[in-house]
């Protein structure tokens, strides 16, 4: 992990429920949201914030919280926690971390995490690990930014790594007279926005479409291309969908894909270069050519052993056969 991801700030926003009160852990009559369940939430937004960017095989677990509890939260209302990484130590990394409910601040302090090699907690049956699931993903797709989270969780649960595949989901769609969700009826585009907004709650994210939707994810794709080669493909490509769908910065800037580069140690001029790198625009053609082929139709799409999953919804039916291959090995 990087020192230049010193000052790198992560968000996510939880609705608690009546079971995180006070009260139901023994202080009746005291329905607000309790002190452990606040740390949960901000412990979460540290860990899940650097985890795109630790190295294969690492993590990070929590060692030390400094917290102030300065004001009520209720249950029923979003909190939105900030996590801010301070400094690194060795394997300690320090962060700074907010939580705030309806812009009133209820909870802040500093939060310690150390990085583990996680083979420290596999499960025997983890230790059979299977071929590398396939992810076909495209910027464009907020769908994709909401799966990513989950899917790291899924594959490193399994014993599985992740094979990145970039590809142009609007060429994609093109070629097979694909469906095109926003395209269908008000009702539907309705529904599907509101979908979108609960999903990316239960994934811990904050999600707003970018004031110039859609931005033309072609340079980004290149770019991500060029992060798999380098080693550093999870970290580049959750941080562009991070800056698109969370940050609404203009991920077709040469200047914004060089600073997130940066941020996860690739040298800023050779990502430039990327962008417009004849091999790289070819390994995205390469790659649908591949999902047409292979009957990718949507992103994200997932491929286990040749079973296609196509959707958000369908990682945990993934993370389902998974176990159930890894109990036939067993």
């Amino acid at each position: 992990m990087s020192a230049t991801l010193i000052g790198h700030r992560h968000h996510c926003a939880f609705v608690p429920g009546l079971q995180q009160t006070a009260a139901a852990i023994g202080n009746a009559g005291v329905q607000v949201v309790s002190t452990p369940a606040l740390i949960a939430m901000l412990e979460e937004t540290a860990g899940s914030g650097v985890q795109a960017f630790s190295d294969p095989g690492w993590g990070t677990v929590g060692t030390r919280v400094e917290i102030e509890h300065s004001s009520p939260a209720w249950p029923g209302i979003e909190v939105q926690c900030e996590a801010i990484l301070e400094s690194t130590r060795g394997r300690t990394l320090r962060f700074a971390v907010r939580a705030t409910q309806q812009g009133r601040q209820v909870m802040s302090g500093h939060h310690e995490r150390a990085k583990v090699d996680l083979s420290r907690f596999s499960t025997p049956i983890a230790a059979n690990a299977g071929a590398p699931l396939e992810f076909f993903f495209d910027f464009h797709s907020p769908w994709c930014y909401v799966a990513m989270p989950r899917l790291r969780e899924i594959a490193a649960a399994h014993g599985r790594d992740i094979q990145w595949r970039p590809m142009h989901l609007a060429n994609l769609i093109d070629r097979i007279g694909g469906r095109r969700p926003l395209e269908a009826s008000p009702a539907f585009v309705q529904w599907f926005q509101q979908d979108l907004q609960d999903w990316a709650r239960l994934r811990r994210l904050s999600l707003r479409y970018h004031p110039q939707f859609p931005l033309r994810p072609s340079r980004a794709l290149r770019c991500s291309a060029y992060a798999i080669e380098q080693g550093k493909g999870a970290a580049f490509i959750f941080n562009v969908m991070q800056a698109y769908w969370s940050e609404n910065l203009d991920i077709s800037e040469l200047g914004v894909l060089g600073d997130l580069a940066v941020a996860v140690g690739l040298d800023r001029q050779a990502i430039i270069q990327a962008a417009s790198d004849e091999r790289f625009k070819q390994a995205i053609e390469a790659n649908n050519d591949e999902a047409v082929q292979r009957g990718v139709f949507g992103a994200p799409t997932m491929i286990a052993d040749s079973k296609l999953f196509w959707g958000n919804d369908r990682l945990e039916m993934m993370g389902d056969y998974l176990a159930e291959k890894l109990g036939q090995s067993a």
